[in-house]
């Protein structure tokens, strides 16, 4: 399970577009357009009978809507990673992250302790090198999040919302 901004189809398809663009630097595998999201917090595998407290915690996140920027565009050599992301991260998306990590942790939940990087994975097995793309940016109006489960079947990753949270609700 994990907590992520989902886009709007129009969105999706605008990165998935950006993706194509990426990938013929790079190669690899992309990322299905309707799976394409910007993850918060990974929780992992999750006992069942914790997920109203996970619930519980997206419910009181600290949350306000906001516009994510995907201006950058880079590619991770250790894990092979191509990805679409802001130069500069907004204040209300590391709030968020910090109030879901923050609750997550209080709740005895593990959480990633590196600091948080906004992106967008668009390319999997990515042969990574400096990328000389220039992208047009593109405006995201953020104004919910989402808990997610993640099954792993021959097609590669499913995925099915558990809640979404509007601002005013945390």
């Amino acid at each position: 399970m994990f907590f992520a901004l989902w886009p709007d189809a129009g969105v999706q398809a605008l990165l998935s577009r950006h993706a194509r663009e990426l990938q013929r630097e790079v190669g690899g595998k992309l990322t299905r357009e309707e799976s394409i999201h910007l993850t918060l917090a990974f929780l992992g595998d999750i006992a069942l009978d914790r997920l109203c407290d996970v619930q519980n915690i997206g419910a009181r996140a600290r949350f306000h809507p906001f516009t994510l920027a995907l201006d950058a565009a880079g590619c991770w050599g250790h894990n092979g990673i191509a990805w679409l992301g802001p130069h500069t991260t907004p204040e209300p998306l590391l709030w968020l992250v910090d109030s879901l990590r923050g609750r997550l942790q209080e709740s005895g939940f593990r959480v990633e302790q590196r600091p948080y990087a906004a992106h967008v994975t668009v390319v999997r097995k990515a042969r990574c090198a400096p990328i000389r793309l220039t992208l047009a940016p593109i405006e995201w109006r953020v104004d919910a999040f989402v808990l997610v489960r993640s099954e792993l079947d021959a097609g590669g990753s499913r995925y099915t919302m558990l809640g979404r949270w509007p601002p005013g609700e945390g």
